[in-house]
């Protein structure tokens, strides 16, 4: 007799009889085993090593546990109201979704959506820098996951220096794509520069103990390589970001204030609450958050103070649905975190790849246009041409992985049309030089 089945047939002797489930509990959940046993009644919890599930066997109700290896599957049904399972806090138990394996051969933990009534909570890293550790794809990933364990809430852990800005506003085009099926929190440890994109585009924003959040200019390479602030393209993504931040009932103020060193921000009193302003008020009690010539960075206490965000008392997922009034939730974050990773360490590998081909190129550049040979500029040509066609291959790769924009944070670049001109020439050129 294999192992489940003898399992099995010890959980029903133990329970008093021969298996049997009765009517009563026709209308509650089922736990499908791989051996063709099904168990229906109330699933208590659930972890990725087993299943609790509160069932009727022979009229006698017992708990039975089952070792996730051993299920095919689970079907969430009406749960009857005569059999509610409680915990010791009198509120129904809600089993986490997903599971990651213990062992690579254990098959993967079938998926249960949330009950109805409790908001579903999946938190998803942002942690490091935009374009570099952070990618649009990662963010991509995870909303698709999510959608499909019909995820409610997505909460953005956010501790970030900033960072490209293409990335953060590929970010958004995909937190976009995904805007009517989730509400977006931002739970901000720091948001600095370019982090204050998607940070905007959420529903929410709360910030812990000690975070700062803000300070985002748009930096552009000046003929000598150095960084320097680009007025004119921050002014215009400050205009669009606060158009964004707006819409998603965050006060534009904020956002010029963080971008535009000339912008100002005032806190009015009005009605016993503060109002936000671009200008100092003629009369009334108001306090400058932050004044022209400087760019504002907020402190999570200035940030309450004002009613500009929520904040929290410590970093707890417990603590942030506190203070947003979301009291019946699950959650889950190892699987998105371990989506999110994945993907941003294939967009890591693609950047370097990208980086490297360019670095390559331009050195066979050097040695052709030194041209101490003909032998030695035609190898360099074709090297050339070789590096150019990988380059091309990372550019669709890139635009696969959500990240075809990572070319603007680039020192250079390859024109793939006018070097694709230019070899063959050159090459036509040697040609037609070795010739008799």
């Amino acid at each position: 007799m294999a192992f489940s089945t003898f399992r099995n047939a010890a959980l029903a002797i133990i329970a008093g009889g021969v298996m049997g489930l009765s009517a009563s509990t026709a209308l509650g959940d089922e736990v499908v085993l791989r051996d063709g046993t099904v168990y229906t009644g109330i699933i208590v919890s659930q972890t990725r090593r087993e299943v609790v599930i509160d069932t009727e066997i022979s009229g006698i109700r017992t708990r039975i546990r089952v070792d996730r290896r051993e299920v095919k599957s689970i079907v969430r049904g009406e749960t009857p109201s005569s059999t509610p399972a409680v915990d010791s806090d009198d509120r129904p138990t809600i089993p986490t979704i997903g599971g990651r394996r213990d062992k690579q051969d254990e098959p993967p933990a079938p998926v249960v959506l949330k009950r109805d009534g409790y908001d579903l909570i999946m938190e998803v890293p942002m942690e490091g820098t935009f374009g570099q550790d952070i990618y649009p794809l990662s963010v991509k990933n995870t909303l698709e996951w999510g959608a499909e364990q019909g995820v409610t809430d997505v909460v953005f852990r956010m501790n970030s220096p900033g960072g490209e800005v293409w990335a953060a506003e590929e970010i958004v085009e995909v937190m976009a794509d995904y805007a009517d099926q989730f509400t977006y929190h931002a739970l901000i440890e720091h948001a600095i520069s370019a982090t204050i994109w998607p940070s905007f585009f959420c529903d929410t924003i709360t910030m812990a103990p000690g975070a700062t959040f803000g300070g985002a200019v748009v930096f552009r390479r000046d003929g000598t390589g150095s960084a320097e602030v680009d007025k004119k393209m921050t002014s215009i993504m400050a205009a669009k970001l606060a158009a964004s931040a707006e819409a998603n009932g965050h006060s534009p103020y904020l956002v010029h204030a963080m971008m535009l060193s000339e912008a100002a921000v005032y806190a009015v009193r009005r009605g016993g609450e503060w109002v936000l302003t671009d200008e100092i008020p003629a009369e009334g009690d108001y306090e400058t958050i932050d004044g022209p010539d400087t760019v504002l960075t907020i402190t999570t206490d200035d940030a309450a103070k004002y009613g500009i965000v929520t904040s929290i008392d410590d970093r707890s997922m417990d603590a942030f649905t506190e203070v947003q009034g979301i009291i019946d939730w699950d959650h889950v974050v190892d699987e998105p975190t371990e989506i999110a990773n994945k993907a941003n360490d294939k967009c890591k590998d693609l950047r370097s790849k990208l980086l490297g081909t360019i670095i390559s190129f331009y050195r066979e550049q050097d040695v052709w246009a030194a041209r101490n040979s003909i032998r030695g500029s035609g190898a360099a040509l074709q090297n050339m041409r070789r590096q150019l066609g990988r380059y091309k291959s990372f550019l669709r790769k890139a635009e696969e992985l959500s990240m075809d924009a990572i070319t603007s944070s680039f020192e250079q670049v390859i024109e793939v049309d006018y070097w694709e001109t230019e070899i063959e020439i050159r090459m036509q050129e040697l040609r037609n030089t070795r010739r008799p």
